[in-house]
């Protein structure tokens, strides 16, 4: 007995892909050498609650070839739902089950513990267009530009911690390698400030302009104790080093000439033991959480032994964690008029990110979505999530990003490992095919059109070092991080690396995520080391052609934003893959490979006269409907077909 599904193809599963709520689906089943007395049954759990199961019905049967066939209706209400097909014969029992990577499409038939394939329900969206046909850049606002008001604003910062217990250390080097300074116990006691500003980033709008940037996403500007600004102190103000109210407008008017929207970092889930509410260090003219139990803000947060034992982010003391759905802190951060969301919505932002968003309630990320669109409809926000976030579990919670129209995108980390995978050749191009084929099946489509794509990132490894050493991060000595420094010849690899990893970031589905510098050669290990001032005036100026390219590319074709996507080609090193919107047909090709001898010869059937390469301009002919193109070692071309 031979059994067969295939979850991509619609005569087995239709409709493909994620469904909304309330619609017909039809699963098939085909059997080939039929058992005599064979029972089919579809087994089905929502959620993690086991449903009853549906006995399949005979549709035809053709040469002791028989297909089954399911019929139900998704629930009301968004949901996930897990299914598998279970084969009985009077003295056999099978299963038919999902593949081993659990990626969708073909299964196989085994006798025990099988794996389930996934259908989303979920309640129909809309993601902004401006986001998914753009180019999302990410600014580590103290170390982008030092703006023309940079001394004026060390000395108005210098007036507001004059006296105070602030831990923060002036850089005047702007090119000096960041660090930490530890006290005795490990913990951060300094900060180092580069002093970069919002009038920085504006006096630099038309070079992100040149990039094809559509869309700024800043890491946290309001009134922090560190540089990295996640431990909150006043989220109704601008960091004084920063800038101001005024400059804040400014910036945004700017941008929004230039055609760039600006996504702050919402960080809800904590914020700073120096901080307005918690005011742990007396740096806050008011009454904090921990200077007294009738603190307006003392239920905010979670003490355990108060004053000094409380929850925090992670075990940092600095970051006392909150209770999100406490109601006076969810009208200060939402649900109010005068509420953090609406007003810097109000302010003209396009959007938010929220940091761990694994961390704050769904309940919590409806009420910050309602907030935004009361305000901008067309806004986007942006959820933290380092799984799929279908199916991500957190807290032992099947959590609902994207089934309940919370989210409106979320950081794409599954691609970023897959892609650097793929091209260290630790996956093969077949293996990053079936990643994508999973996600398309598993997300909705205007999420899985506006997945945020990033190879990096604060948080991350620099990719440019990634590609030159493939070594787990926790392998390399604090040294080596410290004073790590790519040779010439692993910095021609790793940019040549980076140049075909970026052509498929941005041009497989979802928007790009370039991260400020990784376009001019900034590279470094984890944090503090991928944090280092943009290079200005060392910038490596043939990889920002390259970038500019790009950009370029990403306004010639709207089926980069929206078009289907089908893989055509898996080679030893080359993955291709078509992008189609209308009449618009689009084929992309990357080479991983770095040897002399691993460029391929390849041939893919195609309709068509012709193709043109938007990044080269080279022209190929296509003759009898078959597009053959050899592709050396690192290449990548990116064919229109006319």
């Amino acid at each position: 007995m031979r059994v067969y599904f295939n979850s991509r193809d619609e005569f087995y599963r239709h409709p493909f892909g994620a469904v909304k709520v309330n619609t017909e689906m039809t699963l098939r089943l085909k059997v080939i050498d039929h058992i005599k007395g064979l029972k089919c049954h579809l087994a089905m759990w929502q959620d993690d609650n086991k449903l009853p199961d549906i006995e399949m019905e005979k549709e035809s049967e053709v040469n002791n070839e028989v297909i089954y066939v399911a019929k139900f209706t998704t629930p009301k209400e968004p949901v996930i739902i897990w299914y598998h097909f279970i084969l009985e014969s009077i003295d056999e029992k099978f299963y038919y089950s999902n593949n081993d990577l659990q990626s969708g499409g073909e299964g196989k038939l085994i006798d025990n513990s099988p794996k389930s394939y996934q259908i989303t329900v979920y309640k129909e969206d809309k993601t902004p267009n401006w986001f998914k046909e753009g180019i999302v850049y990410q600014i580590f606002p103290d170390r982008f530009n030092r703006g023309s008001d940079y001394e004026e604003r060390k000395k108005d910062t210098l007036k507001r911690i004059e006296g105070k217990n602030h831990g923060k250390s002036f850089v005047d080097d702007w090119y000096k390698d960041p660090e930490y300074r530890r006290d005795e116990k490990g913990n951060v006691s300094t900060f180092e400030f580069y002093g970069g500003t919002l009038k920085g980033i504006e006096e630099k709008l038309p070079y992100l302009k040149s990039l094809g940037v559509t869309c700024i996403y800043l890491n946290p500007i309001f009134e922090a104790r560190s540089n990295h600004r996640y431990d909150i102190g006043d989220y109704m103000k601008i960091d004084s080093l920063l800038g101001d109210a005024k400059s804040f407008k400014s910036l945004i008017q700017s941008a929004k000439k230039e055609g760039i929207g600006i996504v702050l970092d919402g960080v809800f889930s904590h914020q700073g033991a120096d901080s307005l509410y918690f005011n742990k260090y007396n740096n806050y003219n008011s009454i904090g959480a921990y200077n007294s139990e009738k603190s307006k803000y003392y239920h905010w947060y979670k003490f355990i032994n108060y004053p000094d034992e409380y929850e925090s982010w992670w075990g940092v003391s600095d970051l006392p964690e909150v209770d999100e759905m406490q109601k006076s802190y969810l009208d200060f951060i939402c649900k109010g008029l005068n509420s953090v969301v609406k007003h810097w919505m109000r302010e003209g932002i396009a959007g938010f990110r929220l940091d761990v968003a694994d961390e704050l309630p769904d309940e919590f990320i409806v009420e910050v979505r309602k907030a935004m669109d009361k305000v901008n409809k067309d806004s986007i926000l942006i959820g933290e999530v380092w799984e799929d976030a279908t199916n991500k579990v957190s807290y032992d919670k099947n959590r609902k990003y994207f089934i309940n129209a919370s989210l409106k995108s979320v950081m794409n980390y599954p691609f970023m490992e897959s892609a650097l995978n793929f091209m260290e050749g630790q996956i093969s191009a077949y293996e990053l095919s079936e990643f994508f084929y999973k996600q398309m099946e598993n997300y909705p489509r205007e999420y899985f059109n506006s997945n945020l794509n990033l190879i990096d990132g604060h948080d991350r490894v620099r990719a440019l070092t990634k590609l030159s050493d493939s070594r787990d991060v926790n392998d390399v000595s604090d040294d080596e991080k410290k004073y790590h420094s790519i040779g010439r010849d692993k910095y021609l690899l790793a940019v040549s690396r980076l140049k075909a990893l970026s052509v498929l970031q941005y041009t497989i589905p979802g928007t790009p995520l370039l991260y400020y510098g990784d376009e001019v050669g900034v590279y470094g290990y984890n944090d503090p080391y991928n944090r280092k001032p943009y290079p200005w005036g060392r910038e490596d100026t043939e990889l920002c052609s390259h970038y500019m390219a790009l950009g370029e590319l990403r306004k010639k074709s709207k089926a980069f934003g929206e078009g289907s996507f089908r893989t055509l080609y898996t080679g030893a090193h080359t993955f291709a893959f078509e992008r189609a919107l209308g009449d618009e047909k689009i084929v992309v090709l990357v080479n991983r490979g770095i040897f002399y001898n691993e460029g391929e010869h390849i041939v893919i059937d195609m309709n068509g006269k012709s193709a043109e390469d938007l990044l080269s301009g080279e022209s190929i002919q296509i003759n009898g409907n078959k597009l053959v193109v050899d592709i050396n070692p690192l290449g990548y071309k990116v064919l229109k077909i006319m």
